[in-house]
């Protein structure tokens, strides 16, 4: 009995450390694509004054996936991507200095500087019938704005631009409010902006790329 006893705990330690040998294998097999100049990230809002658009020329981090992912998207289901993003808040800017010094303070930047995304989940939604692409993905992940998080669920359109190249693009719809920011009322309140913001972005990668500043 007791010889089975260990042979049991035996087992079970071989089966552990072969599942952290293949854990372990897997992260150094994977391929890591860096961000790159070329990215783009629009937020797009209301107010009772007019319409308001500021965008972004960087955006930073990076995507590391499994080798075969290129050629076969689906292996997703079997290895998730590991993701993260970081956008700095100053690079955002409208058509007016005074409406982004108004976005910086109703965002924190002094104290919440970057707007970070790090993903949980990837799953192939649809694919082209040839060529290299756009892939549809949903996606899950935790988005932190103003030092607040939340999860973030979108379609993440994934298409391969050349050799070691993948272009990111997606766009959704987000309140303010869900992640502690007031709405700003600039001019002593005379001002209404909405609450709802869409956010619409393209990120360019490449392997061994230099990482965006």
């Amino acid at each position: 009995m007791k010889t089975k006893i260990v042979w049991s705990k035996i087992a079970r330690i071989s089966a552990a450390m072969a599942a952290s040998v293949g854990v372990l294998y897997a992260a150094d097999s994977m391929t890591r694509f860096d961000a790159q100049p070329g990215s783009k990230m629009k937020i797009e809002g209301t107010s009772t004054l007019h319409d308001w658009t500021v965008e972004g020329g960087i955006i930073g981090g990076f995507f590391e996936a499994d080798p075969g992912f290129t050629k076969d998207p689906a292996i997703v289901s079997k290895v998730t991507p590991k993701v993260e993003v970081e956008i700095p808040v100053r690079t955002l800017k409208s058509h007016a200095k005074p409406m982004d010094n108004v976005m910086y303070e109703a965002m924190k930047q002094k104290e919440h500087p970057k707007i970070k995304f790090t993903l949980k989940e990837m799953k192939l939604k649809g694919q082209p019938a040839g060529g290299n692409g756009p892939f549809l993905f949903d996606t899950k992940g935790e988005l932190t704005v103003s030092g607040v998080t939340r999860t973030n669920v979108m379609i993440v359109a994934v298409q391969k631009i050349a050799d070691g190249q993948l272009k990111f693009a997606g766009t959704n719809t987000m309140k303010m409010t869900d992640f502690g920011i007031k709405p700003p009322a600039p001019a002593f309140g005379a001002i209404k902006t909405g609450d709802e913001v869409k956010v619409s972005f393209e990120w360019m990668t490449a392997v061994g790329a230099a990482k965006a500043q």
